[in-house]
């Protein structure tokens, strides 16, 4: 984690809330609590980390809103289904 202070970026969650139809965006956005900011892969740069409220499942995106989740293996983030790892944070569960 980025231990420098920076503000809480929303709009990649915003963005990827709202590319799920019918989704009221601003009531889902407020289920997260923003956790902060990891260095992803080096052709994306940092990634925004959010946690969802009640399944504390954590939801990790670049700037444009696309997932990322963390690979062991590879001691790094990569890229995954954004659908799916919403749909994991919302039920409780690890993409």
């Amino acid at each position: 984690m980025d231990s420098t202070f920076r503000s809480p970026d929303w709009t990649p969650l915003e963005r990827a809330l709202n590319a799920e139809p019918g989704n009221d965006v601003r009531r889902a956005t407020s289920a997260f609590r923003f956790v902060g900011f990891v260095h992803g892969p080096a052709d994306v740069g940092d990634l925004r980390v959010y946690q969802h409220s009640r399944t504390r499942v954590h939801v990790t995106l670049d700037a444009d809103g696309r997932a990322y989740r963390y690979f062991a293996e590879m001691d790094g983030y990569g890229g995954t289904d954004l659908e799916q790892a919403l749909l994991a944070a919302l039920n409780g569960h690890s993409a």
